[in-house]
């Protein structure tokens, strides 16, 4: 017992020094400034992301909510703490792909990859039926928090995980 629990103590130190060193696992702001989104190598090896902060976070005294979601079990959700990328793969020391976000403003799914302009500016590509030029770009900038440790979350905890249909 106390060897397995070393073990898996000592990978989540090589995964949060990974990571301190990964350009990609960080906060960054979304384009506009409304959300700041958390990119992590999760335990899968792919990176993933998640909504962290939120500007306009409660509508009318109660969290905003992923009322538009396809899957009507996940409809009461809260956006805070939501799972909106997985799957995506390092192709280059500035390029992931092969992944998918999730837009919960309208509740759509779509491929995606991301382009490291330089160290505080990432650009993210969402496009359909797997053809990047049938997209739209975004760019994010890195959000001022990032002297935290980024850890990541557990694969089996999160939400976008293989089971989920839409990812």
């Amino acid at each position: 017992m106390i060897k397995k629990s070393g073990l898996a103590f000592s990978l989540l130190l090589f995964l949060l020094f990974i990571q301190a060193q990964d350009p990609f696992a960080k906060i960054w702001y979304t384009e506009g400034g409304d959300s700041k989104v958390q990119i992590y190598l999760a335990t899968d090896g792919k990176y993933h992301g998640k909504i962290v902060w939120l500007k306009h976070g409660i509508v009318k005294g109660q969290p905003l909510i992923d009322k538009k979601n396809p899957d009507e079990t996940k409809r009461n959700k809260p956006w805070l703490g939501l799972s909106i990328i997985s799957g995506l793969e390092k192709k280059s020391s500035t390029e992931i792909i092969g992944g998918r976000i999730y837009d919960p403003t309208h509740g759509n799914y779509y491929h995606c990859k991301m382009t490291l302009r330089n160290t505080d500016k990432l650009e993210l590509r969402g496009y359909i039926l797997g053809m990047p030029f049938l997209g739209r770009t975004t760019t994010w900038y890195l959000a001022e928090d990032n002297n935290k440790s980024v850890a990541p979350a557990p694969a089996a905890t999160n939400p976008a995980s293989k089971e989920d249909k839409n990812l």
